[in-house]
């Protein structure tokens, strides 16, 4: 399997012979999306289409109105199945966590978040378990139960540390790190950096990579930091 780290919490996962993206956002208020290089007309035919909440950087309606309409859709929560469904989607479902879902063969089961959004993560239960967190802060309860209950191989995790006038509640590299103790993923890609305007103190976005695997070391924990950079495509 692969999966392609965009922008945001957008990433191309490519599991069971399927291509499955996230998040996907191209423009936020009409400005172009960092890398600009990577627009609609890049993508893979899509087999699936995951959303985890319906902030602007994670639901562009500007950018799902160039996507085909039978491209199946699983969404939190029901204002975006209700918004898909006027775009013209015909094959929207809507999951609360814990819940389950079937395309194409591959099972989905969408998990807990904590955030302002009534968001979901997801797990992707393919080649390889995938947990993708969407924009969940930090919370014992909600990594440890995703690890009792899937055990995920890799985590897809937000690890930027969004701030707002030095104010977060966003996953920042130590946070990862201590979510990674508990989910004890093998393989971690981060999201949610590199993405947004350094303009301190309205707005920072410190973490990186770089800075997770070197926490991890020090930690003395095994998960390995994979794609560290945006479009960097990550083989497992």
């Amino acid at each position: 399997m692969r999966v392609t780290y965009v922008r945001w919490s957008m990433c191309l996962i490519e599991t069971n012979g399927l291509n499955v993206l996230t998040d996907p956002v191209f423009r936020i208020f009409g400005w172009r999306q960092t890398p600009v290089e990577y627009t609609v007309d890049r993508l893979p035919p899509l087999d699936l289409i995951l959303v985890s909440h319906r902030h602007v950087d994670h639901w562009d309606r500007w950018a799902m109105s160039h996507l085909k309409r039978d491209i199946p859709l699983l969404v939190r929560p029901r204002r975006i199945a209700a918004d898909a469904r006027r775009l013209g989607f015909t094959r929207v479902q809507e999951l609360a966590p814990w819940e389950q879902a079937e395309v194409q063969g591959l099972r989905v089961t969408a998990t807990p978040a904590l955030h302002f959004g009534d968001e979901v993560g997801f797990v992707l239960h393919g080649e390889r378990t995938v947990y993708f967190a969407g924009d969940t802060s930090f919370d014992t309860g909600i990594f440890a139960a995703i690890a009792e209950r899937f055990a995920p191989d890799v985590a897809i995790l937000p690890i930027g540390g969004l701030a707002f006038f030095g104010r977060t509640r966003h996953i920042d590299p130590p946070r990862a790190v201590e979510a990674l103790r508990l989910l004890k993923s093998q393989v971690v890609i981060g999201t949610h950096w590199g993405c947004a305007p350094n303009w301190p103190p309205l707005v920072e976005m410190p973490g990186t990579p770089q800075a997770v695997a070197e926490l991890l070391a020090q930690a003395g924990l095994p998960t390995q930091v994979r794609g560290m950079r945006p479009l960097d495509t990550v083989e497992l």
